[in-house]
């Protein structure tokens, strides 16, 4: 079943499922990190993402500045050829709240916390459209031990808006059955100010579910 016209419960039964979910995929995650490392790549993580971010954060605190012209980055360059790294994402904005916590701290946290909430959010989608807890649970799972987010230790903004893919799917619902766009409006939003790059695929994705949901509306009137 894909359409339900009534969203489906959520009961006790399907939060104890959820944890279990989460519950294995961070066990996955702990088994994939080889003791004492971190989980990141140390080319791509400290080479990049850690030491833009970490700029960005020290050049905000001296200029005041989330949009900066120029940086002294690679001998110096346009602030905008560094910005397919998606310097508006939440963990780097968040991370400009608490100077003195170490920029890798919050990169890796956070590239951990999407992962299990994207599986989370799928799993507790498919259930409102009325499939059964064990298809939830293994799609659940199957996200979270994709192939792609071995992405989501390397080159982050490649996976890193998914979960706000998956978030918006559910805005989409929420405008078909309450006429209310907030939730995919915001989705959306966050989703671009992530990897405004790759949104582009997700925004194809939501257009696709969007006439899908439109035309079974229809039908169905």
């Amino acid at each position: 079943m894909i359409f339900c016209s009534k969203p489906q419960k959520f009961t006790w039964r399907n939060a104890i499922t959820l944890l279990l979910l989460l519950t294995a995929g961070s066990i996955l995650i702990l088994i994939l990190i080889p003791s004492g490392s971190w989980f990141g790549s140390e080319t791509d993580w400290y080479s990049q993402h850690v030491t833009i971010a970490d700029y960005m954060r020290k050049n905000f605190y001296a200029t005041g500045s989330l949009f900066p012209d120029f940086t002294g980055l690679g001998g110096g360059t346009n602030f905008f050829s560094l910005s397919y790294y998606g310097f508006m994402r939440p963990d780097v904005l968040i991370s400009y709240l608490f100077p003195h916590v170490e920029m890798e701290w919050f990169i890796q946290g956070y590239a951990i916390f999407e992962i299990l909430l994207g599986g989370g959010l799928l799993y507790y989608w498919l259930h409102r459209k009325g499939f059964s807890d064990f298809t939830s649970f293994a799609c659940g799972f199957f996200y979270l031990s994709a192939n792609c987010f071995f992405q989501a230790h390397r080159q982050i903004m490649f996976v890193n808006y998914m979960p706000f893919l998956c978030l918006t799917f559910f805005g989409i619902d929420r405008y078909f059955e309450q006429k209310k766009s907030g939730l995919l409006i915001g989705g959306t939003f966050l989703m671009i100010m992530t990897s405004f790059y790759f949104s582009i695929g997700g925004i194809l994705a939501l257009g696709l579910y969007g006439i899908y949901r439109y035309a079974r509306t229809k039908e169905r009137a």
